[in-house]
């Protein structure tokens, strides 16, 4: 009961963000912490995340077999300990030329080594054969297949359909293409690698086995958004609060979703390189 009543509070945390943009007239928000990034209308984040959540309700059910142990429940409690403190950490230190590099060094280091700390061998072969007995189910061919329509139908809906609007894109045609290509691939990997690997796999299942997938996927989302908490001097506080939550938090229940339903990797790594990416392929095209 108050695994669900906490659920139901997320949810809460999620519409009051939506209502705050939509009655405060911020129809259109700035979802990047770029400075080149254009404004992207309301409508192109609730709606392909509506769409996406839905797809993914339809996917055939693959869930994982959960292991639980307190082994796996320390870990679970380590891991949101790391996942408050990071953040914190950035606020401190900013967002200048080492963030990358920190932000793969506390989420990923610090978390190989919280698992490597809380470790036992039953537990270790438990939830290995609990992942491959899980692939087996799946097949490769699924894992990668399933998936496609909800990740196609969010890019869409977000990026190039009429929701998304006429995206100016100048200031970034000003860059250099090698420049921006490098970034995108450096970005690519401390973020749609690093965070996903910290936030779904090592944080979300073990919240799943310590709360229940929804719950679960509601915390991991949250948690997930306030990494993004730098991003509140980009604009009035209380607006860009209700930004993070809705996208950065909407994002990780996407994702969240996806994962604990699938437990596809590479669908969740696409669909973070899709966010970081996809606004930016027309640049690249003649």
């Amino acid at each position: 009961m108050r695994l669900r009543v906490f659920t139901a509070a997320g949810s809460v945390v999620f519409a009051v963000a939506f209502a705050g943009l939509l009655l405060t007239g911020h129809t259109e928000v700035r979802t990047s912490a770029d400075d080149e990034a254009p404004l992207v209308p309301l409508a192109a984040v609730v709606v392909p995340l509506a769409v996406a959540l839905l797809l993914i309700r339809l996917l055939p059910p693959r869930l994982p077999t959960l292991v639980r142990g307190r082994v796996r429940e320390r870990q679970a409690y380590a891991l949101v300990g790391l996942a408050f403190a990071y953040p914190a950490l950035i606020v401190l230190t900013g967002t200048g030329l080492w963030y990358g590099i920190l932000k793969v060094t506390v989420l990923l280091g610090g978390g190989w080594l919280i698992l490597r700390t809380w470790r036992t061998d039953r537990d270790a072969r438990l939830a290995g054969a609990a992942a491959a007995a899980h692939r087996r189910a799946v097949g490769a061919a699924a894992r990668w297949l399933e998936p496609l329509p909800a990740l196609a139908a969010w890019a869409y809906l977000t990026y190039y359909s009429p929701l998304a609007g006429d995206r100016d894109l100048s200031e970034y045609r000003e860059l250099d293409r090698a420049y921006l290509a490098v970034t995108m691939l450096l970005t690519f990997l401390t973020a749609s690698v690093t965070e996903e690997l910290f936030y779904r796999v090592m944080l979300q299942t073990r919240l799943e086995e310590l709360l229940g997938r929804w719950p679960a996927i509601v915390a991991s989302a949250l948690l997930f958004a306030l990494m993004h908490i730098n991003r509140l001097h980009d604009g009035p506080p209380g607006v860009m609060l209700a930004v993070i939550v809705l996208f950065n938090g909407g994002f990780g229940l996407f994702v969240g979703y996806l994962w604990a339903r699938y437990r596809s990797l590479p669908a969740i790594i696409a669909a973070h390189g899709a966010v970081n990416s996809l606004i930016l392929l027309p640049i690249f095209l003649p």
